[in-house]
Order: structure tokens, then sequence, then C-alpha cells
């Protein structure tokens, strides 16, 4: 037999999904045990839907069980991370559970912070290290928290109690960050999914309890017709409880007022937050609907509208600093002189 091919045929992801297990083995007579492929390089035993049969085969026939791919990772990092992984096949079959990737991530990291529950309990009854920490000092629960999104929230509920029972600690840094999945949660609450709405909702009050941390307050929004009123003194505040009142998760918002908090958080969030690596033309004219806004209703003064003219001119190009601040407090400047909702004509952008 000739040298055999260190890569996998591209299409070998294609014959799993069609569970010839005979075609899949005979791969094999052409290519290395530990043939890679795929996106990130790794071996067969790392790809989704690899049947159990085949699994057992390779490692039967010489192929290394922890191979890493270009990321480090093994096929136990790869499968705990996958919804039908089958990490008990992997464990039985030698895998190490502490492997860790070029993060610094263990299998647990992988499994806890893709919302695998399964996978999480598995590694778990089976004595993976739940305090192992990865290279930003995060444990799989620190990390799970961290990276939680909405539709992640009755998951990391589950996984929380999984990992709170086997013994790690609560930090304050796990407690910041449930506070912000409510405020995120609470955000976005108008447009969540209603047929998830009830089931993430106990999760989420089962994250607050669990961790000891305060619900966050329902979100509130704007009728689009009563009087825009304030309660915080200083602009930076009055910029945010105007963002909750008047801001949609999505899309522009309903009335003027809404639109010049929104235009100003969002290039603020773009040019500080991301460097401006997403300005486009979109972003532009934003800023020139923002000028045409604050000359509107009551407008600004003409000296502070030449300003706002000359503040925007300056981050047309997707960057600045103070500028960004002072764009901010001008937009609240703005509302607070026209209280009365005025509805936003359809705008010529889509950010």
């Amino acid at each position: 037999m000739g040298k055999r091919r260190k890569t996998l045929p591209k299409n070998f992801s294609e014959w799993i999904e069609e569970g010839d297990i005979s075609k899949l083995q005979a791969v094999f007579e052409q290519c290395e045990w530990n043939a890679t492929g795929g996106y990130s390089k790794g071996t067969a035993l790392s790809f989704y839907k690899i049947p159990d049969e085949l699994v057992r085969w390779l490692v039967e026939q010489g192929a290394d069980i922890n191979a890493v791919d270009s990321y480090k990772r093994t096929p136990l990092h790869a499968q705990a991370s996958s919804w039908i992984g089958n990490v008990r096949l992997l464990l039985e079959l030698g895998s190490n559970m502490e492997a860790v990737d070029y993060q610094g991530e263990t299998p647990l990291h992988a499994a806890a912070g893709s919302y695998k529950t399964k996978a999480v309990q598995v590694l778990v009854n089976n004595g993976a290290n739940i305090h192992a920490l990865n290279n930003s000092r995060q444990s799989p629960l620190a990390l799970a928290l961290a990276r939680c999104r909405n539709m992640d929230i009755e998951s990391l509920s589950q996984i929380a109690d999984i990992l709170l029972d086997a013994g790690t600690p609560v930090t304050q840094e796990m407690m910041e960050s449930v506070k912000r999945i409510g405020e995120t949660f609470e955000f976005h609450r108008e447009n969540f999914n209603k047929d998830y709405l009830e089931a993430t909702d106990a999760a989420l009050s089962h994250l607050y309890e669990r961790f000891e941390v305060a619900p966050v307050k329902n979100r509130q929004m704007h009728d689009g017709l009563s009087r825009i009123e304030v309660t915080a003194m200083d602009w930076q505040a009055q910029h945010k409880e105007l963002w909750d009142l008047l801001v949609p998760s999505q899309g522009h918002a309903k009335t003027v007022q809404g639109e010049v908090i929104r235009i100003t958080g969002r290039v603020s969030n773009e040019i500080l937050g991301n460097g401006g690596g997403n300005w486009d033309s979109d972003y532009k004219r934003m800023l020139k609907a923002l000028i045409i806004h604050l000359g509107s209703g009551k407008p600004l003064d003409s000296s502070l509208l030449i300003e706002a003219e000359t503040l925007a001119e300056s981050i047309k190009n997707g960057d600045g600093d103070d500028e960004l601040a002072r764009l901010c407090e001008l937009a609240v400047c703005w509302v607070l002189s026209n209280p009365n909702p005025l509805q936003l004509e359809q705008p010529n952008y889509k950010r």
C-alpha cells in the first residue's frame, strides 16, 4: 500500500450524513487514521454526527482519541460542544477530560460555554475539574455566564445548578454577569419569542435566586404619546434613562426623541466598542439625520447646532472620542427641550 493521505476527503461530512459505515471505513484505506479535515483541521473523531460505531472502530485501529486540531481542541472538546456528541463514549475510550485548547479551555469549558447541559452533567459525573481556569481566569460556570445570550438562559439555569451543586463557588464576577443577563433580557423582552417567554422568565428568576442577585425590573417602554420625562440629574444618566425608555431592542425608534438617543448611542458603541469595524454609509446617513433632528421641533440654540454639525463632521469616518460624549449630551439637551413625542418618518438607513 502506498503512502496514505493526511487529509480527509472534502465531502467527508456529507458521507457521515449518509450514515454508510462501510463507505466511511473505506476512506481510511487511503487516509491515515488521524487524517484531518474541515475548517479547524480536526480528525474524523471531531466531526459532527460521527456514528458511535465509526468512533469505536477508529480508536480500535489506532486513531488518537486526544489528537488536537488547529485550535488545540480534542475530539472531546468538539463533541462536548455538540447537541448530539457522545461524550460518554469518548470518555469510555480514554479521552482526556483536562486537555486544554489554545484559550486554556477544557472540554467542560466547551460544554458549559455552548450550553450543552447533558455534556456538562456527564463530564461532572466523571470527575471533570469544575475549578479549571482558562486564559481569562474563568471557570466553566463563569465562562457560561459571561457568554450567555437570551436564548441560552434556560440551559444556563440548568448548567448553573449542576456546577454550583458540584461545588463551584459564587464570585462577584458571576453575580455581575447574572445582572447583565437580566438587563439584556429585559431590554429585549418586548421582542422575545413568546413561545419561550414563560420558561425563560422562570429560568432567569432561578438564576437570581441561586446567585442572590436582585431581579432586574421589567422594562417599561414609552407609549409614544405621553410627555417624555426623566428623573436622573446628570446627562450621562439621563441618556441611559432615555435609552431604556425610548429605544426598541431592534430597528429604529418610533419617535424622533428616541431616534436621536439611539443614533448617538449606536454611533458611540460602534466607534468606542468596536473600533469602527462595521462603519459604513449607513452610519454617515444616521449622523446627517441626527443633525436634521436636532434642528427640528424646538431646535438647539444656533451655536449648539453648529457645534453638533462640527462634531458629526469630525467623526463621519468612524473615529472619535470626546466628540461622541458631547453629541450624546446635545441629544439629551434636545430631547429635554422637546418632551412632547414627535413621530419619526421612515429613515433612509437600516442600522
